[in-house]
């Protein structure tokens, strides 16, 4: 008769008393080994103990039970020994499950303490209703502790936790430390100043300050030490502690607490302002230092969806990005923001200052115009279009500086609707996952995609009939496979002389204006050298 491997599994939900000699546990494993021993004449052998110390019945996430299961599945054990059935499982469900498991892989189930047989009927309904005074009694303590929390609370006590900061705990009492007391005050001081967590958090750890040390009671643990984040400031920030409160959570409800408070209550009452405005603001929660950003909170799709800043970490580099969750689109955020500054910088604004000295206009002022973006995306290429303040580029401009004359390089112009101001440029990104941008001349004032495409499309035409002529066919014979005429042919072969700087504008959607591909075959035509090409390519003849 083959042997029967028996697996004992024991647990105690709490952690009491398991540093003790001799514990709940292995009082529950001695039990059932003796129990096995008797069994011994079934062929019963005892195999391994499986343990899970501080852990409620009421869930599945144990250490040790997910062991055993494996082991079953392995099919290494053949019968489950526990002390009482509410040690496997106090959930009616869980242990159905788990009965399930048993069943599938032919392992059977004893609870040695509680006598039944899970083979017949009547023994299913004992078991199912063991299970229910189990549940039932975790489901009536879990209400007592609950009950005595909302009670002492009710009272102000403080009812345990990790020790707030600003306090030490003597006997379960909250007693003011006023070393940290001080402390509570300028973190409430600071943001109010900032207006920012994110500032708070990183100036406490440039003066090396620490969060709170404190000692676990029952693991002697030193916990804490560390540095502030964001979720401590907002912890403190929000915790009616501080001013002599208790609150309760779970119901919603906050009390008057036997401890005192070390916040001032017009102190407390203007930061909970403060962080309720800045719930209400859709740009509130970026990150401070992405505020010195040009076109935080400011930057839109054309459907209206706003670009939040977001960050990744290449080889501890840190990256920002503006993301629209709408298009899925990053786009760098350094290389975009110097990008807009050089259109603000290169731009004409002879409409409002003649002949102002941009020069002189610092990047700080220069985002200060700006007070709103939208960014339209086509494939790789994108076109921004930036609002100004009209007010504030008067103000700027007219404290400027005048240039004695005319700049060489022909600017972006301003155009207007109604009452506002706005730019038009066009950038191009290789690659959306990619940190690197090609933008375009501010000589642009309006780039067409589709105008751009028949551009390229154009000059890799003619390529294609060069090609075709360096294969020493006929001229005639190379217009009949073209399917074109003598004179279309020839203007299209023209475009393959055109400048390289033109044609690398071209390529990088840095085009004067909105030229045709008839008009770019004029100008191929027109001119044989590249320096007249260029000059003309700067300052079209056909404007």
């Amino acid at each position: 008769m083959p042997k029967i491997n028996c697996a004992i599994y024991t647990r105690k939900s709490t952690e009491h008393g398991l540093d003790m000699e001799f514990n709940s546990l292995q009082n529950q494993e001695e039990a059932c080994k003796a129990y096995i021993l008797s069994q011994a004449f079934n062929n019963w052998e005892y195999y391994k103990t499986y343990s899970d110390g501080g852990i409620s019945g009421g869930t599945m996430e144990r250490p040790g039970l997910k062991t055993l299961l494996s082991d079953i599945r392995a099919g290494q054990i053949q019968v489950v020994v526990v002390y009482k059935v509410d040690r496997l499982s106090r959930s009616i469900i869980d242990f159905h499950k788990m009965m399930q498991e048993f069943d599938r892989y032919g392992c059977n189930f004893v609870s040695i303490t509680q006598s039944f047989d899970t083979s017949n009927s009547m023994g299913k309904l004992t078991l199912n209703m063991l299970l229910s005074f189990a549940q039932f009694e975790r489901e009536v303590s879990a209400e007592r502790v609950r009950d005595k929390i909302a009670a002492s609370k009710a009272k102000g006590l403080w009812m345990g936790g990790t020790p707030p900061i600003g306090y030490d705990v003597k006997e379960r009492q909250l007693i003011v430390n006023e070393g940290e007391a001080q402390l509570v005050r300028l973190i409430f001081q600071k943001y109010i100043e900032t207006e920012n967590m994110f500032a708070v958090a990183d100036y406490l750890n440039s003066q090396g300050i620490c969060t709170k040390k404190w000692v676990a009671r029952r693991s002697k643990r030193e916990h804490g030490g560390g540095q502030f984040y964001k979720s401590n400031i907002q912890r403190i920030l929000t915790n009616p502690l501080y001013i002599g409160k208790i609150a309760h959570y779970a119901q919603n409800k906050i009390y008057d607490g036997k401890h005192e408070g070390i916040v001032a209550r017009n102190l407390w009452d203007k930061v909970q302002g403060l962080i309720r405005r800045r719930i209400n603001d859709p740009n509130a929660f970026l990150h401070y230092k992405c505020h010195k950003t040009v076109l935080a909170g400011k930057l839109y799709d054309d459907k209206g969806q706003s670009f939040r800043l977001t960050s990744s970490k290449k080889q501890g580099k840190k990256f920002l990005y503006y993301y629209n969750g709408v298009g899925g689109h990053y786009l760098p955020v350094e290389q975009l923001d110097r990008f807009v500054l050089s259109m603000l910088k290169t731009a004409d604004f002879d409409d409002i200052e003649p002949l102002a000295d941009m020069s002189a206009i610092t990047d700080t002022q220069l985002s200060a115009w700006i007070t709103k973006a939208t960014c339209q995306t086509v494939g790789k290429k994108h076109y921004l279009t930036v609002f100004l303040d009209e007010k504030q580029v008067k103000t700027d401009l007219g404290n400027c500086p005048k240039m004695s004359g005319q700049v060489d390089v022909k600017p972006l112009k301003m155009a207007r609707i109604e009452d506002t101001i706005y730019l038009r440029d066009s950038f191009m990104v290789d690659n959306i996952s990619s940190v690197r941008l090609r933008n375009g001349s501010a000589r642009n004032i309006l780039t067409v995609r589709q105008l751009n495409e028949s551009l390229v499309r154009g000059l890799a035409r003619g390529w294609q009939l060069k090609r075709l002529l360096e294969r020493c066919k006929p001229l005639r014979e190379c217009e009949k496979a073209s399917g074109m005429n003598k004179r279309t042919f020839a203007r299209y072969l023209n475009l393959c002389y055109l400048s390289p700087k033109i044609v690398t504008d071209i390529l990088e959607y840095r085009n004067p204006r909105n030229i045709s591909l008839k008009e770019l075959m004029t100008l191929a035509e027109g001119e044989t050298g590249f320096s007249k090409q260029e000059k003309e390519w700067n300052y079209p003849f056909f404007c």
